[in-house]
This record gives C-alpha cells, structure tokens and sequence, in this order.
C-alpha cells in the first residue's frame, strides 16, 4: 500500500487530496518548485536521513543558494553527522561565507566533525586563516583530525605553489 504525504507539514493525506487538511496547504502548488526549493525544503524534514540526503545533493550540485540555509541548520543541531555532513556540502559548494563555520568546527566536541571540516577546508585556498586554523588543527589531540589537517596543508601548500609558480 502506497502512502502519501504533505510535502510541507509531512502529514499523511489521500491520494486525491488537493488542500492538505491538517495544514491548509494546496498540495499541487509543490509540483510547481524547482528541485532545488524542494531539497532547500527537505531540510527540515523530521526524519533525519532527508535532511542528511538533501545536504548531501545539494553539495554534489553545488547550489550556492544552499549556502545560507546549511549555515542556519548548524544552529538548530546537535546530531554530529548531520554537522559532518553539512561541512562535506559546504565544502563542495564553497564560498567564502562558509569558511568561518568550518574553520569554527575545527573545535567541535566531535573528532569526526573536526576532521571532515580540516579535509574540507582543502578546498579554499588563498586564505591565510585557512592555513592558520589547518596548522593549529596539526595539534589536535586526535590522530585522524591531525592527518586531515596536514593532508590539507600540504594540498593548500601545492596549489599556492603552482601559483607562484605560474605567475
């Protein structure tokens, strides 16, 4: 038996519902969103691995429209992989507005989310705090989030080499 579902209150509804009876909401205005409203939108989904999904898409499509509402999401979680997987989007997105957050996860209670942020954080070169925040990572007291940090220090340390080099 298949169930239907609001897409904005994620209440179960019928098949032939046009108006969802729990919010009010006109059910076939969301065929009318781009893919990317609805993932923006899964991000607030109440069942987590939706909102991990849609963190993850929008960071394989790069969507920079993504960049805001993934910082907004790391001030209303605690769920360390959710974190981990924002970072990982983040990254792929880039954008200097997502830097100072990752730089910030470098001090998460997480080891796992430290060392996502420092592999990350490979991807903006040309930023002294970027190099600054990688080196004082080397000292981590955790294996993984020390060789993350030095596997990007040395990815950074190339790229501005090949620059240099260039030009």
């Amino acid at each position: 038996m298949i169930h239907h579902f609001c897409p904005f209150c994620w209440a179960e509804v019928s098949k032939d519902e046009n108006d969802c009876p729990h919010c009010g909401r006109n059910i076939k205005e969301w065929d009318e969103k781009s893919y990317t409203e609805k993932l923006l939108h899964s991000l607030n989904h109440f069942e987590p691995s939706t909102v991990y999904r849609a963190c993850y898409i929008l960071g394989e499509r790069r969507e920079r429209v993504a960049i805001k509402p993934l910082i907004d999401l790391l001030s209303k979680t605690n769920d360390y992989f959710l974190i981990e997987e924002i970072a990982e989007a983040l990254g792929k997105i880039g954008g200097e507005r997502a830097v100072p957050f990752l730089i910030k996860m470098l001090n998460s209670r997480s080891f796992l989310v430290r060392g996502k942020a420092a592999t990350v954080l490979s991807n903006f070169s040309g930023q002294d705090e970027v190099i600054e925040a990688l080196k004082r990572a080397t000292r981590d007291c955790s294996n993984y989030v020390r060789e993350s940090a030095s596997v990007s220090l040395d990815k950074l340390t190339a790229v501005l080499e090949r620059r240099r080099c260039n030009g």
